[in-house]
């Protein structure tokens, strides 16, 4: 029996882990990837609680070596690999007029970088597999984070156009990570994306998350309770239900990874810039 194997990288919180834990729902081996190993070790344990296979790896996938080594080892222990989810979300809230050159360059590597590094290794080693990049949300409309999305589409769409044995797609959640309840309509898109069955590759799929909860609504509803003494438990339940259908998983918009650059930031609502990528061809 052929086990089906992932690799989901930056593991340690976010969409990374949510990610992580659904592929160990789903009877996936998961290969927990993050810089900070104790988070990979704690995401990778989480998921062996909930009846799931998981092994833990220490490694910054924006370092050339450590993306080396991580493919290295997933092949030495499995022998196989089907597919790999990037998460390459980090986002800056900086003001772009207020931006230095040193945040800069960490978003790049955070996001750019590590996206062409995963990829390379992908052409290198599988065959008849599947990637997934998370990108940046769509909220993140600083001129800095529009191009490091607009960037992440485009070299997803030039790898999809030359290696035809592999599918490759992009998901671009509304907004930044939450918690694995308020994140789980992006989880599933991914987990859809991910299915070599479905034959879709070079698109890019718009997830819209529900809010995420604030401070007071992330408390149990009878902390909650305890808190606010002017609220009767019925109402309480209602809203804790309203809650709870607002939060249902739907689909976003797809998209081809292949348009251009005018589109892309349109999106984006830049509705002003009207040049196209030169020498992009359509999938």
């Amino acid at each position: 029996m052929s086990v089906s194997v992932v690799l989901v990288t930056n593991v340690g919180q976010g969409f990374g882990r949510a990610i992580a834990l659904a592929y160990g729902q789903a009877d996936y081996d998961v290969v927990c990837a993050d810089r900070n190993v104790t988070l990979a070790s704690k995401t990778a344990a989480e998921i062996e609680e909930l009846g799931g296979q998981a092994i833990p790896i220490q490694a910054d996938m924006s370092v050339q070596m450590d993306v080396k080594n991580t493919f290295d080892k997933v092949f030495e222990i499995f022998g196989d690999l089907s597919g790999v989810v990037h998460v390459a979300s980090f986002e800056s809230n900086t003001r772009f007029s207020e931006l230095g050159e040193n945040e800069f360059a960490e978003l790049i590597d955070e996001n750019l970088k590590s996206t062409f590094l995963v990829l390379k290794a992908a052409a290198r080693l599988l065959d008849d597999a599947w990637v997934v990049v998370v990108a940046p949300p769509k909220n993140a409309t600083e001129p800095h984070m529009v191009a490091v999305r607009g960037a992440i589409t485009r070299l997803a769409a030039g790898f999809e156009a030359r290696y035809d044995t592999l599918s490759v797609n992009v998901a671009v959640p509304s907004r930044a990570a939450s918690d694995p309840k308020h994140d789980a309509p992006l989880v599933e898109n991914v987990l859809y994306l991910g299915s070599r069955s479905i034959g879709l590759s070079g698109h890019r799929l718009y997830v819209t998350l529900p809010p995420p909860p604030n401070d007071i609504e992330a408390l149990l509803p009878e902390v909650r309770a305890a808190l606010d003494e002017t609220v009767r438990q019925d109402d309480l339940e209602a809203s804790v239900y309203a809650e709870l259908e607002a939060g249902e998983a739907h689909f976003g918009l797809l998209d081809d990874l292949d348009d251009d650059l005018e589109r892309d930031l349109r999106d984006d609502e830049f509705d002003d810039l009207d040049e196209s990528v030169p020498n992009a061809d359509r999938l």
